[in-house]
């Protein structure tokens, strides 16, 4: 039974680490998930430490020493993978005509044009890694986003 527990509060020191993710196996958790990811995040982190924590007391082993190190080594971790560490924006690109830009005649591109007048694109290549780019034109804020 304490390998059981042991196992389970391992399992949910993990599950903390990708509290941002929980949404893409769980759509049902919704937006608003990531307002209250926080504190989620936390009671699944002193969850996993009050488990190991009380295995411990209860059977102070060296087993049960090495899985408390383990946790509590684990929990730090789950601030690392925030999604703002991940999808970092890119802000203001320098800006170029496209007869200067060195893109193949085929490159995938998002646009926006204003009034028709003025227009620009960012490389998918640009966009997939970084999922944001924040930028004006003509003074107009815009963010593209993928």
């Amino acid at each position: 039974m304490t390998l059981f527990f042991s196992v389970i509060a391992i399992v949910i020191s993990i599950l903390t680490i990708f509290i941002n993710q929980w949404v893409s196996p769980f759509p049902s958790l919704g937006i608003e998930f990531q307002y209250y990811r926080r504190r989620v995040q936390i009671g699944t982190a002193v969850t996993a430490i009050l488990i190991t924590l009380g295995l411990y007391l209860n059977s102070p082993t060296t087993g049960q020493l090495i899985v408390l190190a383990v946790v509590l080594l684990l929990t730090p971790l789950s601030g690392f993978n925030h999604a703002s560490r991940v999808l970092v924006a890119v802000d203001r690109p320098e800006q170029v005509a496209a007869s200067a830009s060195g893109w193949n005649d085929d490159a995938l591109v998002i646009g926006c044009a204003i009034d028709g007048q003025t227009a620009c694109a960012w490389l998918l290549d640009t966009l997939i890694p970084h999922h944001l780019v924040n930028d004006k034109l003509d003074n107009v804020p815009v963010l593209a986003a993928w």
